[in-house]
């Protein structure tokens, strides 16, 4: 058998400061209290000489980033929690902390990780069994 390893780089802190920026500005113009704003933004954008796909990309980024339709402001939080807490800070490409990879190598952390992995697989299987009813228009 034939091992493969690949390394994944990692944002650096320019990058990350700068999606904290873009998270930050989303979250100045947050609709989430009195509705959307999309329809308003669409308006506004068909009156532009912007092309289709401009405008396509314009709607979804608003979306994503200030009606958070895609889960930007969670995704933000666990990145931010995984880098503080599990990532190698010496370490330009996604790695465990030295302490981390020394309690996952002496098998301290097998028990919390088996007893993970069996949540998980529960957690799927309940998912899994559930049924979607749609009603037919």
């Amino acid at each position: 058998m034939t091992v493969h390893t690949l390394k994944q780089c990692r944002p650096d802190q320019e990058e990350t400061e700068y999606l904290w920026k873009l998270f930050h500005a989303a979250q100045r113009n947050d609709a989430r209290w009195h509705g959307s704003e999309i329809s308003i933004i669409a308006d506004e954008l068909s009156r532009t000489d912007l092309d289709r796909n401009q405008k396509l990309f314009l709607l979804r980024s608003w979306q994503v980033l200030v009606d958070d339709k895609g889960g930007f402001g969670r995704f933000m939080g666990a990145f931010d929690t995984y880098v503080y807490n599990m990532q190698d800070p010496d370490d330009d490409c996604v790695a465990w902390k030295p302490e981390l990879s020394n309690l996952l190598c002496d098998g301290q952390l097998l028990d919390v990780v088996i007893d993970a992995y069996q949540s998980a697989r529960q957690r799927i299987a309940e998912l899994e069994a559930r049924t979607v009813n749609l009603s037919k228009r």
